[in-house]
């Protein structure tokens, strides 16, 4: 749509990048009739060269490279053709000069100056049209291809910018929607996580236990608001896990998995950034152990030393190959997006374990 009005303007003339403002330059061609009406042969030539330059220059005008180069030869043969005639046929040969300069580049732009103005010589040197059209055509044309030169580079760095803000914008989108991705990853595969093994639990004891299949019931209702709660705050932007939300919800489906819980946290006053990276790498890992470790512990400790927040997750679970799937890559790319260091080991005997380091500098956090 845009481009569409971009060029309706252009034709009106209504746009200064556009070709029709510049036929304005035109009336220097015709103004010596106003002080002498021009030789019958002189505007007849005129009358039927002006047709074929509007052609040839609005078709040339938008083109780059090799397409514009028949454009530029016509006008330019025009310019000497009537420069036979008249000396005011010079101005001709600007929209040659402007075409040439803003539909090539480099060796190319400076080999289609060079060339007319050494034809412009020639005709000169062989009495064709007279040292004034050749004053007129170098001197203009000179000033032309520096004014058209100067427009055009400040085209290409509108361009850049463009470009650079187009690709900035679709970076950020991609960027956030890794958050959503991310976060909705976590938060979905622990939070169904905790309702299955919740449900599965209160179906077995329902009849011998109701309280506590009821229990387990309310618990399921709690896990899905709170999911819920999460999700609508990660599509909005304003999700930030706390490690004591994320430290109790991974206690809940711990205990729902029957995985004995240690927990240690030395670290306080964290940044909102790395606290909320932390709960989230935590919650990803808890979700891994309950669903493929076949543990029956799993340690959690967090604590900060020499300026650095580091977080340890292990099981003694099977252990075995790791593969990096959503789950493990999420956590790989939510650290180093904050410069942190993720590592995963397989532990001896049995056994995973994850660690997660951050650089913190304390004097300098907000």
């Amino acid at each position: 749509m845009m481009q569409q009005i971009k060029q309706r303007r252009r034709v009106l003339g209504l746009a200064l990048d556009g070709p029709t403002i510049w036929l304005s330059y035109l009336l220097l061609y015709v103004w010596p009739w106003v002080i002498e009406p021009p030789r019958p042969l002189e505007w007849q030539a005129s009358l039927v060269a002006a047709p074929v330059f509007l052609v040839a220059y609005y078709l040339s005008f938008d083109l780059r490279g090799r397409a514009a180069w028949p454009g530029i030869a016509v006008i330019m043969l025009l310019s000497l053709g009537l420069g036979h005639l008249t000396a005011a046929a010079s101005i001709v040969s600007l929209f040659a000069v402007m075409i040439a300069v803003q539909s090539q580049r480099g060796k190319v732009r400076r080999y289609w100056l060079i060339g007319m103005t050494a034809v412009t010589a020639l005709c000169v040197v062989t009495g064709w049209v007279s040292w004034i059209f050749a004053l007129g055509a170098v001197f203009f044309g000179a000033l032309m291809a520096a004014a058209t030169a100067a427009n055009c580079q400040l085209q290409d760095q509108a361009e850049q910018l463009i470009r650079a803000q187009a690709q900035a914008e679709a970076l950020a989108v991609m960027t956030e929607r890794e958050r959503i991705s991310r976060d909705l990853h976590d938060i979905v595969g622990q939070s169904f996580s905790t309702i299955v093994l919740k449900s599965d639990l209160a179906s077995r004891v329902f009849e011998d236990a109701p309280e506590h299949a009821r229990k387990e019931l309310e618990d399921i209702n709690a896990v899905g608001r709170g999911a819920l709660h999460e999700i609508r705050s990660v599509i909005r932007g304003l999700n930030q896990s706390t490690l004591l939300a994320a430290t109790a919800q991974v206690r809940t489906l711990l205990d729902a998995a029957d995985i004995e819980l240690s927990f240690a946290n030395s670290a306080e006053n964290l940044p909102d950034s790395i606290e909320h990276a932390l709960a989230m790498v935590m919650r990803e890992a808890v979700t891994n152990v309950v669903r493929h470790a076949e543990a029956s512990t799993c340690t959690i400790a967090i604590h900060e030393r020499d300026g650095s927040i580091q977080m340890e997750i292990s099981d003694n679970g099977r252990g075995g190959p790791i593969v990096f799937g959503h789950g493990l890559g999420g956590i790989k790319r939510r650290v180093a997006d904050l410069g942190g260091v993720f590592e995963i080991s397989a532990q001896t005997p049995r056994g995973v374990k994850i660690s997660v380091n951050f650089q913190m500098d304390r004097g300098g956090r907000s």
